[in-house]
């Protein structure tokens, strides 16, 4: 009795499987195409002068005519 449970799981378990393994190499597939449209867009912003850095330029700040006023007759320039 024992052996046929084993044997009736066995049954079941290989069409998950199977269609488990069918799904994670559809998963894998995917992202092989996703790294390669990944590494194409790294390779053009390379080349292309583009970094990742996100580094913003400072912009200067914005002083009012009295603020440069002070500072030109502190000497400050």
């Amino acid at each position: 009795m024992e052996n046929e449970n084993k044997e009736e799981h066995k049954d079941e378990s290989v069409p998950k499987l199977i269609e488990m393994v069918d799904r994670l190499e559809k998963a894998n597939a995917e992202a092989k195409e996703i790294l390669a449209r990944q590494e194409e867009i790294a390779a053009r912003n390379l080349l292309g002068g583009k970094t990742d850095a996100g580094v913003q330029p400072v912009k200067p700040k914005e002083e009012s005519a009295q603020e440069y006023a002070k500072r030109v007759m502190t000497g400050n320039l």
